[in-house]
C-alpha cells in the first residue's frame, strides 16, 4: 500500500500547539501500525465547554511519503505550526521537539478548557518539515509543508450528551458500516411518529447532505450514500420533532 504524508498529517494534527515543556504522557502499547503509514490513537480530539480537556494521543510516525512527484523514505517529521489553531488548546510533546520518528511509537499531551460558546469545528492547517536520512544524517527536503487538508478539532456544547440520554423517546443507532466505502446505514429511534432530520458536514462545518424522515415508533434507518464525497472524516447530525439533536463521527474510506 502507498504510504502518504496526508495519512500522518490527519492522524497528528490535533496534537499540536507551540509547548515547550516535556510531554508528560505515556504511549499506550496497545496501538500498533501494521500498514506502516502512519497511527494516531484516537483520531479526533474531542472537548466540551467550560470542561478541560486532558487527553494523551499515542502517535506512531510513517516509513514513506509522497511530495511532489516522487516517493521518499522518511527518518522524521517535525511539526512547525497551526494555523487557526482555537486560542485554548495547548499541548505538550514526548519527545518535546516533536519530532516523530518512522516506525516508532511516541504520545502527545493535549489540554485546554473550551471557554463557553465556543461550540463548533474549527479548520486547521498543519506546517511540517519532512526529514530524510543522507548518510546517517537527517536532512530536511521539505519545509513548513502544507498538508493541503482542512482539519478540523470538534467542540461539543457544554450540554452535549445530556439529550442523547436523558431524552427517552430519542437516540441514534451508530453507522453500519463506519468507516463506509459508498454507503452505510445510520438509524435513529423515536417513541411516535414524527418528522426527523438527518445533516452530514465535513470537517470545516459545510453542509455536505441533508434529507428528512417520517419516522414510526421504534427502529428507522437513513440509508446514506457518500458516493460523491471525497475521503475523510465527517460529521452527522439527527435532529427529532423537539429539535432535540445528536451529532456524531463517521469516516468515509476507500
Amino acid at each position: 500500500m502507498k504510504k502518504t504524508l496526508f495519512l500522518f498529517v490527519t492522524a497528528i494534527f490535533f496534537s499540536f500547539y507551540v509547548g515547550k515543556s516535556y510531554g508528560q504522557c505515556t504511549p499506550d502499547p496497545l496501538v500498533t501500525d501494521p500498514e506502516g503509514n502512519g497511527e494516531m490513537v484516537p483520531d479526533t480530539l474531542e472537548a466540551i465547554e467550560t470542561v478541560p480537556l486532558n487527553q494523551t494521543l499515542t502517535i506512531i510516525g510513517p516509513d514513506t511519503a509522497n511530495i511532489g512527484t516522487g516517493t521518499i523514505t522518511i527518518h522524521h517529521v517535525t511539526v512547525k505550526s497551526l494555523q487557526n489553531k482555537p486560542t485554548w488548546l495547548s499541548y505538550v510533546c514526548n519527545p518535546s521537539t516533536c519530532e516523530f520518528v518512522s516506525t516508532a511509537s511516541r504520545c502527545v499531551l493535549t489540554t485546554g478548557t473550551p471557554p463557553a460558546g465556543s461550540a463548533g469545528f474549527y479548520p486547521i492547517t498543519v506546517l511540517v518539515d519532512v526529514y530524510v536520512s543522507i548518510l546517517g544524517t537527517p536532512v530536511a527536503v521539505a519545509t513548513d509543508y502544507n498538508s493541503g487538508m482542512p482539519l478540523v478539532v470538534w467542540v461539543h456544547p457544554a450540554s452535549w450528551g445530556i439529550t442523547e440520554f436523558a431524552n427517552k423517546g430519542f437516540g441514534i443507532i451508530p453507522p453500519q458500516p463506519n468507516p463506509f466505502n459508498n454507503e452505510t446505514k445510520i438509524g435513529c429511534y423515536t417513541d411516535k411518529a414524527q418528522t426527523v432530520s438527518f445533516k452530514v458536514v465535513d470537517m470545516v462545518g459545510k453542509e455536505v447532505y441533508s434529507e428528512k424522515l417520517n419516522t414510526n415508533a421504534g427502529e428507522n434507518y437513513f440509508n446514506f450514500n457518500g458516493n460523491n464525497l471525497s475521503n475523510g472524516i465527517y460529521f452527522y447530525s439527527v435532529i427529532d420533532a423537539q429539535n432535540h439533536v445528536i451529532t456524531k463521527k463517521m469516516i468515509k474510506s476507500k
